[in-house]
């Protein structure tokens, strides 16, 4: 039992003691743990601050790596600026000495060229002087021979004129004072006719110009009413053109832009006769501007009605003298031309 007892009593001593250090052990652990628990909180901490001043390194480096990116780019850029400036500088400074040399290179073609111009007008105004010189010369010769022309035209007109005077006061028979009045106004005129006058009909007496029909003049006999201006001249008495709105001679076409004239031939103010002229031949004649011969073809007309009132004068004092020197008396003729 004693040892039962002792056995319990170092039992009890052994846990107490056991509890005693369980407890001193458990303080002291609890120390260590709470120890061990700040150390591994100031090893946080310190982590954290490392990680901070890691974080803060490596802004720092990039920062610093920023800012060295940014200077070499800027000094990079900065460089290829003042290589694009001294490049452009002498691309500027080239062009420059080109436009100069353009410039001059003008310069010198255009003082070539004023010399140039300087010497063409010059011989372009000799030249023209030159030629307005022979021009003045060659048409003051033009002139002179124009109005030589023209005066040997009007002389040879003029003598013309005469020689058909002349033919018309040498006829001894009303036949021969129509005949070289036909002739005369052939001369004159490219066409011309001469037609007497039988009541209210004209017949032809001479035609020329006006092809096959001048064989055979008396195939045109018409009515007065229908010889245009012919008849027009025939009934009034008075000269006629178709100008004043008379139609052609009847008998032959008369284009419009050409002028036809008809003169009567008078004895004792009764028409006898008509003379009929135009230009329409394409001859000579018809290309002298002004062309005189309407005139000239009146003249005749006039002319030849003073012949023919002298002839019939001088017909109807012949028989008069001879009836005066036999005491008998004999009636005038009628003037008709036969």
């Amino acid at each position: 039992m004693l040892e039962d007892r002792i056995r319990t009593s170092v039992d009890q001593a052994v846990q107490a003691l056991v509890s005693d250090l369980l407890s001193i052990h458990t303080d002291a652990t609890a120390r260590q743990v709470d120890e061990a628990a700040e150390r591994v909180r100031e090893m946080e901490r310190g982590r954290a601050e490392l990680e901070q001043k890691l974080a803060e390194a490596d802004e720092a480096r990039e920062a610093a790596i920023d800012e060295a990116v940014r200077a070499a780019v800027e000094g990079e850029a900065a460089r290829h600026a003042a290589r694009v400036e001294d490049q452009i500088r002498a691309l500027h400074e080239q062009h420059a000495a080109a436009i100069a040399a353009i410039q001059g290179e003008a310069a010198r073609h255009t003082a070539q060229a004023g010399e140039q111009m300087r010497t063409l007008h010059d011989e372009h105004t000799a030249a023209l002087a030159a030629v307005e010189a022979r021009a003045i010369a060659e048409t003051k010769a033009s002139i002179d021979a124009a109005r030589v022309g023209e005066r040997e035209a009007e002389m040879a007109g003029f003598t013309r004129l005469v020689e058909s005077v002349r033919g018309l006061d040498g006829a001894t028979s009303l036949s021969e004072v129509l005949d070289a009045l036909a002739l005369a106004a052939a001369r004159e005129a490219a066409r011309a006719a001469v037609v007497v006058v039988k009541g209210d009909h004209v017949v032809g007496w001479r035609l020329s110009g006006f092809g096959p029909r001048d064989a055979q003049p008396k195939s045109v006999d018409l009515p007065l009413v229908e010889a245009g201006v012919i008849g027009a001249a025939a009934s009034s008495s008075r000269p006629a053109t178709t100008q004043s709105g008379a139609d052609g001679p009847g008998f032959e076409h008369l284009p419009e832009d050409r002028m036809g004239l008809a003169m009567p031939v008078l004895v004792g103010g009764r028409v006898v006769a008509v003379v009929y002229a135009d230009g329409v031949s394409g001859g000579e004649q018809d290309h002298i501007v002004p062309n005189p011969w309407p005139e000239a073809i009146e003249v005749l007309a006039r002319h030849a009605g003073r012949c023919l009132e002298a002839l019939t004068a001088q017909r109807v004092a012949a028989p008069a003298r001879s009836s005066a020197q036999s005491g008998v008396v004999t009636p005038a003729p009628s003037g008709a031309v036969g």
